[in-house]
């Protein structure tokens, strides 16, 4: 009986262990990654600070503290230690001054709606080489003259419907031949 207890606690624990670790990243981890990464970053602007203190920062944030962080910043930590291991003396710079940034002019394209039923104003001009909206395509145009000329060959034989007559079989050749000029 003792034994039944003990396989049943085992398989317990190992199901809560898997669970726990099945989640993805905790929050506390992602924090800790994001804390750690901020500290080397500053120690990288303080300029009293050695390069080996700083190198030491990134190679231990890459080896502890890059799970679930994303790549730009594991790319980043990489190019600094590298970029510290061969001397570079460059640091980061941090542009903490305002630049005036350029105007956007995009969402002001149109006037402001009159209607709330009307259609929105048109956020680009017309370009010089727009196709109209009715135009037909070249293959199309063609097609209608061959049918044109199917309907007057068949008023030509006789039937006022529309309907081939006996002894009128010239307009379906001379159709077709002019339908795959069409479509050559």
């Amino acid at each position: 009986m003792g034994h039944i207890r003990v396989i049943r606690l085992l398989g317990c624990a190992s199901l809560l262990a898997a669970a726990e670790t099945a989640c993805g990243p905790s929050v506390q981890t992602i924090y800790e990654g994001n804390v750690r990464f901020e500290h080397c970053y500053r120690l990288d602007l303080d300029t009293s600070k050695a390069p080996s203190h700083r190198h030491a920062c990134w190679r231990n944030w890459l080896q502890v503290y890059t799970y679930a962080q994303p790549r730009d910043r594991i790319e980043y930590a990489r190019r600094r230690v590298r970029s510290l291991e061969v001397g570079d003396p460059d640091r980061p710079v941090l542009n903490v001054g305002r630049s005036r940034a350029a105007p956007r002019s995009w969402y002001i394209s149109g006037p402001a709606p009159v209607n709330a039923h009307a259609p929105p104003p048109a956020t680009a001009p017309a370009q010089a080489g727009a196709v109209d909206a009715g135009a037909l395509p070249p293959a199309e145009q063609c097609t209608a003259g061959c049918r044109a000329v199917w309907q007057e060959c068949l008023a030509s034989c006789g039937s006022g419907d529309g309907g081939a007559t006996p002894g009128c079989g010239r307009c379906e050749p001379d159709y077709l031949a002019c339908m795959r000029r069409c479509l050559e």
